[in-house]
């Protein structure tokens, strides 16, 4: 599950500086994500471009509740400051905009191990009108391929509390495997009660060969883009 952002933990940035000696991190350079597929984009989001609507996604209890996080309320500076944590190295906070109006209407969380190749992501609608299949799906499907191809993972993992009917149908319609189901594994921040939790696994090869399923029978959306970019900061 995502680390949600604390309001009381100034310290965040500073306890994510510590080196990791088996990460191969030397020589590696900030990298920001854009990525679309005419209807839907995803792209690294910069502390300077939050606003008020996109500091109130994980404050919504729907979100909260998929989540597993209870309602917190921050301002903008430490949205801000959580935002900037994200070195855009191992750990990738994206922005999910519409095409048509360039309306911000979610966020996606894309953790990057180097040394082992393999990542881990979430995902966050914040307004219930925008959780159907036009927004939803397609910004999956982005993320997916985007790890995949951008970032050359050999392995992409996806965590789901089994209450979560949407993020199931996700994994599911993109042929990610259920590799494992973790009895009682988390508390509900509300009730207290112990949750279920789904592990989802995809490698590479199973990328690939799901990829040439879809384009086949015409139904592989655009990837356009210019993918990873070198970051200028």
């Amino acid at each position: 599950m995502p680390k949600m952002p604390n309001p009381s933990r100034p310290s965040i940035v500073a306890s994510r500086s510590r080196p990791n000696p088996t990460a191969p991190l030397a020589g590696l350079k900030p990298m920001v994500c854009d990525r679309n597929d005419r209807r839907v984009r995803i792209v690294t989001l910069k502390p300077q471009q939050v606003d008020a609507k996109i500091a109130d996604f994980l404050t919504e209890p729907d979100v909260m509740e998929g989540w597993n996080a209870p309602r917190r309320s921050m301002d903008l500076n430490a949205f801000r400051a959580y935002v900037a944590s994200y070195d855009c190295i191992r750990r990738h906070l994206l922005a999910i905009r519409t095409m048509a109006d360039d309306r911000a209407v979610g966020l996606l969380i894309l953790n990057v191990d180097h040394r082992h190749k393999t990542g881990a992501w979430h995902l966050c609608i914040g307004n219930g009108g925008d959780r159907g299949r036009r927004v939803v799906f397609p910004a999956a499907e982005l993320l997916v391929r985007h790890a995949f191809e951008d970032h050359g993972l050999e392995k992409l993992g996806f965590e789901i509390l089994a209450r979560n009917a949407t993020a199931i149908a996700i994994a599911e319609k993109y042929d990610l495997t259920l590799e494992a189901v973790l009895r009682s594994h988390r508390i509900d921040a509300v009730t207290g009660d112990r949750l279920d939790e789904r592990v989802y696994g995809m490698t590479a090869d199973e990328y690939r060969t799901a990829r040439t399923a879809r384009e086949q029978v015409g139904r592989l959306r655009p990837f356009e883009g210019p993918g990873l970019v070198r970051s200028v900061h």
